[in-house]
C-alpha cells in the first residue's frame, strides 16, 4: 500500500515537473518576439509595401480603435479585467463537457490571456498537455504584464484571415485604413473573424461575416459598451470592404523590389531579417509623383501598343524561332520527338501560340525620375505591367535592362568638346566621313540620308545630326575622352572605346542616364542616386542612414553651355513637341534618342528639380517598332516624359516651380547672328544669345580674327576608328 501511495504521489509530480520544464522561460515571457512585417514608406509618408513571412505590424493599444477591445472582451472574455489569467468557472464547465463527450481534441473556454499564451509560445493542438501548459503560461503572463499590455499583445499577434496577423494588418487588408480609424461595425467585423478566420472572412463569406458581426454588436449592447441606438445603426449598415489581398504588390512594385534587392547586404552586415524584424524603411520615392508616372505611362503606352499591333506582321521564320525557344517545345524534343514534329505539335495549340506571341510583342517601358540636388529617386516604373505575363519574375527595365541609348548619348560627346574649349557655335561640315579600321570602312550617315554644309554644334545637337557628331569626335576628341566624361557624370556600364560611341552604341540603363543628366541639372555636380534614406528597427532605433555621395564632374561654365544647348533641343529641336504640343513651358533641357531599326526609343530630360529618363521598346530585341511615325524617341518616349512632368509641375503640393538654371559668373554671353555666326546687335532679327566658357570665347575670338580656312584644325587626322556594325538611326524631327 505504501508503495502504491508513493507511486500515486510521484506520478503527478513527475508529470507536472516535466510539463513545467517545457514552459517558456522568464526571459522569453518578458521579450516575446512575434514575426513582424517590415514596412516601406514613401518620403511623403505613404505605406508603399511590406516584406513579411507573416503580415503583421505592431501598434500600441492607444493606436487601436477602442471599439476593438470592447468587442473582443464582450465576445471572448467578459471577466478579463477580474481574473488572473484563468477563469476557473468556465474552465471547469468546459473540461466537464469534454470528459462527458469523450472528445479526443479538448475544447475549452480559454481567456484572452490563455489564447495569447497559445499564440506566442505553444502549438495549436487541442490536448490536455497543451491546456495545462497554457494554464501555467497564462498565469506567468498575468504576473509579467498589465491587462492593457496583454490586450495589445493579443491584438497584435492573433490571426485575422487572408494572411493578416494582428489588428493593424487586418485593418489595412479589409478596410484599407489603420486600426486607429476603424469604426464600430468594422471593429465588430474583424473581431468576428477570430472565431473562424475562413468561415467569417468578409471577403470570402460576406453573409456569414455580417451575421457574426451583428451577434457581436448585440453582445456589446448587452454589456453596455455601446448604446442600443449605436448597435441598431451598426447592424443595419452594409458591409463595405476595401480589400487588399496578401499577394498584392503594393504601390511602386518595381521600386520596392529594387529596395528589397538593396537590403540584402545590410541584412547580412547588421544581422537583421527583413521578413521578420519589423523594420521601418524610409525611401526617397514620392507617392504623388509615382502616381503621375504610372498615369503618364498608361496614357501613352496604350496608344503606342495600338499603333504597333496595327502595323506588325509576324515573319514566319521568327514566329517558329520563338516557338522553338519555349519550354514546351524543348520538353518534346528532350522526350525524343522529332524537331519538325515537335514544332507541328505545339503549333496545333493555337490559343497557346497566340499567348506566346502576344507576350513577345508587348511594348515595354521604363521611367525613372531623380532629384538632381540630392540624388533621391522620386518615381520608378520598371515595365508596362508588373503582374502581366505567364512568368513570375518581373524584369525591371529601369536598372536591369541595358540598351543602346542612341542619340541620348551624344551630349557626352559635346560636353567633352565644350569643356575642351570648342565653342557651341563652332561649325562642322555635315557630310559623311569614312573611317578606316583595318580592311573595313565605317561611314555613318544621318537617318534621312541627307547632308548639309557647315553646321554649328548647337544646331547639330538640337537636331541630332549624326554626321556632325561623328566628325566632332573624330577631329577633336577620342573615344576614351568621351567615356571619361560619361563615367564622371554617372554612366557606370562598360563602354566600348570606338568611334561609334558617338552615336550611342554601348548599352546603358535608364537609371544611369537619369543620373548622368541630373549632373547637367545640378550645375555640373554629380550626385549618386539613392533610394533609401533611413532604416529603423521595431524599437525606432536607427539601423542605418544613407548619405548621398557627390563630386564635381564638369566645370560649371562648361555645364551651363551644355544646358543651354540641351534647352535648344526642347525649344526648337527634336524635342520641341514638349512646349508646342504638350504645353509644358518650363525651363528644361533634354535629348531624344532612336536606335537602329527602331529597337529603342528614348527621351531624357531635366529641370533644376527633376531629371527623368523614359525608354520604350521590347524585351526581345528581335521585335522592334515598325515606323518612325510612332516609334522614334519623340513619339514613343517623349510624350510620357512631357505628361509626367506636366502633372508634377501642376500639383502645387509638390512645391515645384519654374526655376532658371544656375549661370556661373564667368559664363560669357554674346549676341550672335545665326546667318553669319558673328557678334551682332541684339535688335537684329536673326540674333540669339550664345554662351561661352572663357576658353571657348578666346577660341571664338581667334576664329573671328583669322581667315575661315585657318580656323580649328583636326587634332589628329589619322585618329584610328573602329567598325561597329550597329550604328543608330536618329530623326526625331517632325
Amino acid at each position: 500500500m505504501a508503495i502504491a501511495a508513493t507511486v500515486l504521489l510521484l506520478v503527478p509530480g513527475i508529470y507536472m515537473f516535466t510539463i513545467t520544464r517545457s514552459l517558456p522561460s522568464l526571459e522569453e515571457l518578458e521579450n516575446p518576439n512575434p514575426e513582424l512585417a517590415s514596412l516601406v514608406y514613401s518620403r511623403d509618408g505613404k505605406l508603399l509595401h511590406k516584406y513579411f513571412l507573416k503580415n503583421r505590424t505592431y501598434v500600441p493599444l492607444d493606436s487601436i480603435s477602442h471599439y476593438v477591445p470592447d468587442a473582443l472582451i464582450s465576445t471572448e472574455d467578459l471577466a478579463f479585467y477580474d481574473h488572473w489569467g484563468f477563469d476557473t468557472r468556465r474552465f471547469v464547465l468546459a473540461m466537464a463537457g469534454n470528459l462527458l463527450t469523450g472528445r479526443e481534441r479538448w475544447h475549452g473556454a480559454s481567456t484572452i490571456t490563455q489564447q495569447l499564451a497559445k499564440n506566442l509560445f505553444l502549438t495549436q493542438e487541442r490536448t490536455i498537455n497543451r491546456k495545462i501548459k497554457e494554464f501555467f503560461t497564462a498565469i506567468e503572463l498575468e504576473k509579467t504584464y498589465t491587462k492593457d499590455e496583454i490586450l495589445a499583445l493579443y491584438l497584435n499577434t492573433v490571426y485575422f484571415g487572408s494572411g493578416a496577423y494582428g489588428i493593424e494588418a487586418a485593418a489595412w487588408t479589409y478596410f484599407n485604413k489603420p486600426a486607429g480609424k476603424l469604426n464600430l461595425q468594422e471593429s465588430a467585423t474583424l473581431v468576428g473573424i477570430l472565431k473562424s478566420p475562413r468561415a467569417y472572412d468578409p471577403s470570402r463569406n460576406p453573409d456569414n461575416s455580417v451575421g457574426r458581426r451583428n451577434l457581436i454588436l448585440s453582445l456589446m449592447k448587452k454589456e453596455g459598451v455601446i448604446t442600443p441606438q449605436q448597435a441598431e445603426k451598426a447592424m443595419q449598415s452594409k458591409l463595405v470592404l476595401e480589400y487588399t489581398p496578401v499577394t498584392n504588390h503594393g504601390d511602386a512594385p518595381y521600386f520596392t523590389e529594387y529596395i528589397r534587392q538593396n537590403l540584402k547586404p545590410i541584412s547580412k552586415s547588421h544581422d537583421i531579417n527583413v521578413y521578420r524584424d519589423g523594420l521601418k524603411i524610409q525611401t526617397t520615392l514620392d507617392s504623388r509623383m509615382q502616381q503621375y508616372a504610372e498615369d503618364a505611362v498608361a496614357e501613352h503606352i496604350a496608344w503606342l501598343q495600338e499603333r504597333f499591333d496595327k502595323s506588325w506582321k509576324w515573319p514566319a521564320d521568327l514566329k517558329d524561332q520563338f516557338l522553338r525557344e519555349t519550354p514546351r517545345y524543348r520538353e518534346l524534343v528532350d522526350k525524343g520527338v522529332d524537331k519538325t514534329q515537335a514544332l507541328k505539335e505545339v503549333k496545333a495549340d493555337n490559343a497557346w501560340v497566340q499567348q506566346v506571341l502576344h507576350e513577345k510583342t508587348r511594348v515595354q517601358v521604363a521611367l525613372v525620375a531623380i532629384e538632381p540636388s540630392t540624388g533621391h529617386i522620386l518615381a520608378w516604373v520598371g515595365g508596362s505591367d508588373f503582374d502581366a505575363g505567364e512568368y513570375q519574375y518581373q524584369f525591371d527595365h529601369v536598372w536591369q535592362a541595358k540598351r543602346q541609348p542612341g542619340s541620348t548619348f551624344k551630349p557626352f560627346v559635346y560636353t567633352a568638346a565644350i569643356d575642351k574649349g570648342i565653342p557651341a557655335n563652332y561649325e562642322i561640315l555635315d557630310q559623311p566621313l569614312a573611317i578606316k579600321s583595318g580592311d573595313d570602312i565605317w561611314m555613318p550617315r544621318n537617318s534621312d540620308q541627307k547632308s548639309g554644309g557647315l553646321t554649328p554644334l548647337r544646331t547639330a545637337l538640337s537636331n541630332s545630326v549624326n554626321q556632325v557628331t561623328v566628325r566632332l569626335l573624330h577631329e577633336f576628341l577620342s573615344p576614351s575622352e568621351v567615356i571619361r566624361y560619361a563615367k564622371k557624370m554617372g554612366i557606370t556600364s562598360s563602354l566600348e572605346p570606338n568611334m561609334s560611341i558617338a552615336l550611342g552604341t554601348s548599352e546603358v540603363s535608364p537609371l544611369e542616364l537619369a543620373s548622368a543628366f541630373g549632373t547637367f541639372a545640378n550645375n555640373g555636380i554629380r550626385v549618386e542616386p539613392i533610394a533609401i534614406t533611413e532604416i529603423e528597427d521595431r524599437f525606432q532605433h536607427t539601423v542605418s542612414e544613407y548619405k548621398t555621395r557627390q563630386y564635381t564632374a564638369i566645370d560649371s561654365t562648361s555645364n551651363y553651355v551644355m544646358v543651354s544647348m540641351l534647352q535648344d533641343v526642347i525649344r526648337k529641336g527634336t524635342g520641341r513637341a514638349i512646349p508646342s504640343r504638350y504645353g509644358l513651358n518650363i525651363e528644361a533641357g533634354g535629348k531624344t534618342g532612336t536606335t537602329q531599326n527602331l529597337k529603342d526609343a528614348w527621351f531624357v530630360g531635366f529641370t533644376p528639380q527633376i531629371a527623368a529618363t523614359v525608354w520604350t521598346g521590347f524585351d526581345d530585341e528581335r521585335i522592334a517598332f515598325t515606323s518612325m511615325s510612332y516609334g522614334q524617341g519623340a513619339r514613343a518616349a517623349l510624350p510620357i516624359w512631357a505628361r509626367f512632368m506636366k502633372k508634377c509641375y501642376t500639383d502645387t503640393s509638390l512645391g515645384l516651380e519654374n526655376r532658371y538654371f544656375h549661370m556661373p559668373e564667368n559664363v560669357i554671353a554674346v549676341p550672335v547672328s545665326r546667318s553669319s555666326n558673328k557678334p551682332a546687335q541684339l535688335y537684329d532679327g536673326d540674333v540669339y544669345m550664345e554662351y561661352f566658357t572663357p576658353k571657348g570665347f578666346k577660341k571664338y575670338q581667334a576664329q573671328l580674327s583669322q581667315p575661315e580656312e585657318e580656323t580649328f584644325l583636326p587634332a589628329d587626322d589619322n585618329m584610328p576608328g573602329s567598325l561597329y556594325p550597329s550604328q543608330p538611326e536618329e530623326d526625331d524631327r517632325f
